[in-house]
C-alpha cells in the first residue's frame, strides 16, 4: 500500500524547506505521496521543485525582537498573538489532515500538531534541539545576550518535542549519543545537489582565496554587513541580500539555486541556520559564522562550527575585519583542527526512519485487527 506523507514546514527561512526536501527527495524515489504545508519562503521554494503530490499554504509561527536580532522576552510578550496564531494553524491542518489522509506527519518547526495527535497521526520531527541544548550548556559562560532566547524559546522547544513528537531525528555532523532515546543521531541533511559538488579539494590559504560566497539569511531576522568602502583582495559574492554591487562585490539578491556560487566559493560567511551551517560542514572549506543577535541556536551553531574546526564565530562589527587580516596574515588565525570526517547522509537516514516507523504501525495495527477479529479475541 502506498504511503501519504504530510510534512509541516515552517517557511520563515529557506534552511528548513531545504533540508526536508532532501528528505522529500528520498521518499518520493521508495514511492510515497508526499504533501507539502507550509508557508513564505517555503512556498516560494517549493513551488520551484518537483516531486510533491500538493503544496498547500498555511500562516508560520515567528520570533519577536528587534533591529533584525531576536529577544526571547519579546517572543514571551508576543504569546497572546501567537495563540491565536497556533488555532488558526491547527484548523488549517484539520483541512489538510481530511484532504490528504496522511499515515505519517514529518515536522519541522512547527507547533501547531494537536490535530495530528487527535487522530493518533504518527509524527517524526526534524529538530536539533537537544544538539543545542547540550552545546548550550557547554558554552553557557560565553552565552551573553542569548540566555532569554534559549531558556523561553530553545529550551522549551527541546521539552515540546521530547513530549510530543514520536520520533526526533537530531543531524549532527558527528557520531554521538543524543539526550534522550526519542531523539535519534543522523548525519547532517543536505541537499543532495550539494553532496554531488561537494568534493574533497586542497584548503588553500586565505592569499590563495579567489570568491567569498556571502551566504546571509533571507529571513526577517537577519544580521547587517556593511561593504561601503572596503576593497577586497578576491570576488565578494552576496545570496540573500540586495544591494548595489561595486568593484569586487556583486549582490545576487535571493537565490532559489545557489549551487553554481557555492561550487566556486573558496570560503564562506553564513548566518548561523543550521542548514546554511550543515551544507559549509559539507564542502569543508573556511566559514565565518555570523549569528542573528539574541539568537541562541545561531550562538550555538557558530560555537560548533569553531570546536569542529569548520571556522570562525564572528559578528557584524569584526567579520570583515577578522576575514581581511587572515589574508593579510595569510594564516587562518585560531582555527582548529577539524575531523577526518563529517556526516552528511542525514537525508538517506531521515528517510529510512520514516519508512521504518510507518512499517511499525501498519503490523501493529495488523496484530490488533487480527487479535479482535479472532475467535479468541471475541
Amino acid at each position: 500500500m502506498a504511503i501519504s506523507c504530510l510534512f509541516l514546514i515552517n517557511g520563515l527561512g529557506l534552511g528548513n524547506s531545504t533540508r526536508c526536501h532532501a528528505v522529500i527527495e528520498n521518499l518520493a524515489a521508495a514511492g510515497c505521496s508526499v504533501h507539502v504545508l507550509t508557508s513564505g519562503n517555503g512556498l516560494a521554494y517549493f513551488r520551484e521543485h518537483n516531486g510533491i503530490a500538493s503544496l498547500e499554504e498555511m500562516a508560520s509561527f515567528y520570533y519577536s525582537g528587534t533591529n533584525g536580532g531576536v529577544s526571547g522576552w519579546a517572543t514571551l510578550k508576543s504569546v497572546g498573538s501567537l495563540a491565536k496564531l497556533a488555532a488558526a494553524k491547527r484548523a488549517r491542518l484539520r483541512e489538510i489532515i481530511e484532504k490528504v489522509r496522511p499515515d505519517i506527519a514529518v515536522i519541522d518547526s512547527e507547533y501547531a500538531i494537536g490535530p495530528l495527535r487527535k487522530q493518533g497521526i504518527p509524527i517524526v520531527a526534524i529538530n536539533n534541539s537537544e544538539v543545542v541544548v547540550t552545546q548550550f550548556l557547554k558554552h553557557r559562560r560565553e552565552a551573553q545576550g542569548v540566555r532569554s532566547h534559549f531558556w523561553f524559546v530553545e529550551f522549551s522547544d527541546y521539552l515540546f518535542h521530547r513530549k510530543f513528537a514520536d520520533l526526533i531525528l537530531s543531524p549532527f555532523p558527528l557520531r554521538t549519543p543524543t539526550r534522550h532515546p526519542k531523539f535519534r543521531r543522523i548525519g547532517l541533511i543536505v541537499r543532495r545537489a550539494v553532496r554531488e559538488i561537494a568534493a574533497p579539494a586542497p584548503e588553500l590559504k586565505p592569499r590563495q582565496l579567489r570568491t567569498v560566497v556571502f551566504m546571509l539569511s533571507g529571513s526577517v531576522h537577519a544580521t547587517q554587513v556593511n561593504f561601503a568602502g572596503r576593497e577586497f583582495p578576491f570576488a565578494v559574492e552576496v545570496v540573500g541580500r540586495a544591494g548595489e554591487s561595486h568593484g569586487n562585490v556583486t549582490f545576487h539578491g535571493r537565490q532559489m539555486n545557489n549551487l553554481a556560487l557555492l561550487a566556486r566559493a573558496d570560503a564562506f560567511v553564513i548566518n548561523g541556520g543550521y542548514s546554511a551551517l550543515s551544507e559549509a560542514f559539507a564542502f569543508r572549506k573556511p566559514t565565518f559564522v555570523l549569528p542573528v543577535p539574541g539568537h541562541a541556536e545561531q550562538f550555538i551553531n557558530a560555537s560548533l562550527a569553531a570546536d569542529l574546526g569548520l571556522g570562525f564565530k564572528v559578528n557584524e562589527k569584526n567579520l570583515l575585519d577578522k576575514l581581511l587580516e587572515m589574508h593579510r596574515q595569510d594564516s587562518w588565525i585560531g582555527r582548529q583542527p577539524m575531523p577526518p570526517k563529517f556526516e552528511i547522509n542525514g537525508d538517506v537516514e531521515a528517510a529510512e526512519a520514516i519508512l521504518a516507523l510507518v512499517a511499525e504501525r501498519r503490523r501493529q495495527s495488523a496484530a490488533v485487527f487480527q487479535t479482535k477479529s479472532s475467535p479468541s479475541g471475541a
